[in-house]
């Protein structure tokens, strides 16, 4: 599918750098890489690599995708990074068709995963009460042709707001990532579904216990919490220079360079009998045991290192709707119910 003018598009500079971009026949791009012309990108195909002006740097040009787009929008507020995103995607059910309503939407980072889930049919009600962050997101989404019929933006505070227009038993699922939740879960257990879904959001463990309690007062049930722990690694290779020396980086710890004649000499093996023998060696300057094969001495190792993660301390907790027919609850939370 080729790229043409008015679309919006992924701008990849590299892993830590994207840009959502809508391309004009006359717009430029600006980044550290040099300077970059639409017009070069109309016309291509989506994964192009594009030269800037001078045809010395690149940049790579995306589809659009959930995961991109919570990289790559403007940043307003504490965001949700794509683990969250992903999981409380799962927790809400969002599944084509769904009604969900959605109170913070922030950056739209989140919005814009839920429409993507809930296609073709599928409505999302998203509230904002703070006006600048309203009408920025609300313009940034006319750009998204695929879901913008699929996004409802209300510009109101959800706490005071009456959902006069909402019919009772019409919502799905409920997600709430805002400072007082609490105060606005009475008003949401009318409108869910039997065994319908809420999501909270919040970043203090102090704020789960108040949440919690205001849950079970309001006829949820099932209530669980959960903490999101992202750990991002990548696969290194130990790199072996000339004349049998083997030098292992890791981020954070001391670079360790050998020679194999170091290597026998502590270990007092002779260099003819190591063939298919592996050599135990303590390493120098730190408590690391470490064991060398024959074959690490001939052909280049890897090793697992830790990359900078982009998360943040929060608690998901997530409840659903108890059914009105206490008897068959009864049956649900006891496991026996079918």
């Amino acid at each position: 599918m080729s790229i043409k003018e008015n679309h919006s598009v992924i701008v990849y500079v590299d892993e830590c750098n994207m840009e959502l971009v809508k391309l004009q026949n006359e717009g430029v791009i600006t980044n550290k890489k040099g300077i970059f012309l639409h017009k070069d990108i109309i016309g291509k195909e989506y994964g192009h690599k594009i030269y800037d002006t001078l045809y010395r740097n690149y940049i790579y040009v995306l589809k659009k995708s959930p995961e991109l787009i919570a990289s790559s929008l403007k940043r307003q507020t504490q965001i949700l990074y794509e683990h969250d995103i992903s999981f409380i995607c799962l927790l809400a059910n969002a599944l084509p068709n769904k009604t969900i309503i959605e109170a913070g939407t922030g950056t739209g980072c989140l919005t814009y995963a839920l429409a993507s889930s809930v296609l073709p049919y599928g409505t999302i009600h998203t509230f904002e009460f703070n006006q600048e962050r309203y009408l920025q997101v609300k313009k940034q989404y006319e750009t998204f042709y695929n879901i913008k019929n699929n996004v409802i933006f209300y510009h109101k505070d959800i706490i005071n707001y009456d959902f006069k227009g909402f019919k009772e038993g019409t919502i799905d699922s409920v997600i709430l990532d805002m400072p007082n939740p609490w105060l606005c879960i009475k008003k949401f257990h009318n409108l869910l579904k039997e065994r319908s879904i809420i999501v909270i959001f919040l970043p203090c463990i102090e704020q789960v216990y108040k949440i919690v309690d205001e849950l079970e007062q309001n006829n949820f049930c099932e209530i669980v919490t959960y903490e999101l722990i992202n750990k991002s690694w990548c696969v290194i290779q130990n790199k072996k220079r000339e004349n049998g020396k083997m030098e292992a980086r890791q981020e954070g710890a001391h670079t360790c360079t050998r020679t194999l004649d170091n290597i026998l000499d502590e270990s007092n093996i002779c260099a003819d009998t190591i063939t298919n023998k592996t050599i135990d060696v303590v390493e120098h300057n730190s408590n690391c045991y470490t064991t060398f094969s024959y074959n690490d001495l001939l052909v280049p190792s890897y090793r697992l290192c830790q990359k900078e993660n982009k998360t943040h301390t929060g608690y998901l907790t997530v409840a659903k709707k108890q059914l009105n027919d206490e008897n068959e609850q009864m049956h649900i939370e006891e496991g026996s119910w079918n």
